[in-house]
């Protein structure tokens, strides 16, 4: 059954779609998520409906359980993906845990 109708409260929250993670390897190809992902954000917008942008900008300070895979991150890797085209009344919540 197609989706035709939101709920007026409703709001689009697109979880790390950001450089560094959408250039790692993925069973589905990210291209396609990214794509169907920036097709809804743009249909929120029309409808001036919230989008939220979920971003990971580094581990938890002060944790140390965890072994960091990567020694030294570009500072381009936590931005959002230009083809969501980041909007200024787009929400963005950085989190800095997985």
């Amino acid at each position: 059954m197609a989706l035709t109708t939101l709920d007026p409260k409703t709001a689009l929250i697109v979880i790390d779609l950001q450089k560094g993670v959408v250039a790692m390897p993925t069973v589905t190809p990210a291209a396609e998520i990214v794509q169907r992902c920036a097709a809804l954000a743009d249909a929120f917008r029309r409808h001036r409906l919230p989008v939220m942008l979920v971003n990971v900008v580094a581990g938890a300070a002060g944790r140390t359980d965890q072994a960091r895979s990567v020694t030294s991150i570009p500072p381009e890797w936590s931005q959002i993906v230009s083809e969501l085209n980041q909007q200024p009344d787009d929400h963005v919540v950085s989190k800095r845990s997985w």
